[in-house]
């Protein structure tokens, strides 16, 4: 098949056609402009059916009581061991021992990479503001 001249074919029906609208508009000016306010009436009509949406009833979901046919059961869960602390007492101070422990000093490369990640937050939330 060659779509060549299978396109040609398709150009030739398309520029008659409008050839013919063409003639047809000119000769009967008040029919073309009646059909062609016609056509957008109806696209109209169909944008407003689409865009307007349907007002759904919402049908109440009825609360079914529970009714307990047996005692309820609590689950196995982890047993706690008789060493385990469930709450401690804190100190209001760290000593110099426990601060040198658990805390470590950020370096110029942590502080500078988290300033870089800050700011690229504050970037993403404003955007392209003023």
């Amino acid at each position: 098949m060659d779509f060549k001249g299978f396109f040609e074919n398709i150009k030739e029906k398309i520029v008659s056609l409008y050839e013919l609208i063409k003639d047809y508009c000119s000769e009967n000016k008040r029919n073309a402009i009646l059909f062609a306010s016609l056509i957008v009436l109806v696209l109209l009509l169909i944008i407003l059916i689409i865009c307007i949406p349907k007002n759904k009833k919402t049908e109440a979901v009825q609360e079914k009581p529970i009714v307990l046919t047996e005692t309820l059961l609590i689950p196995d869960g982890p047993e706690i061991h008789k060493d385990y602390n469930i709450s401690r007492q804190t100190q209001e101070k760290w000593d110099d021992e426990q601060a040198e422990e658990w805390f470590e000093k950020p370096t110029a490369h942590d502080i500078e990479s988290l300033e870089k990640a800050n700011d690229n937050i504050i970037f993403d939330i404003t955007g392209a503001a003023p």
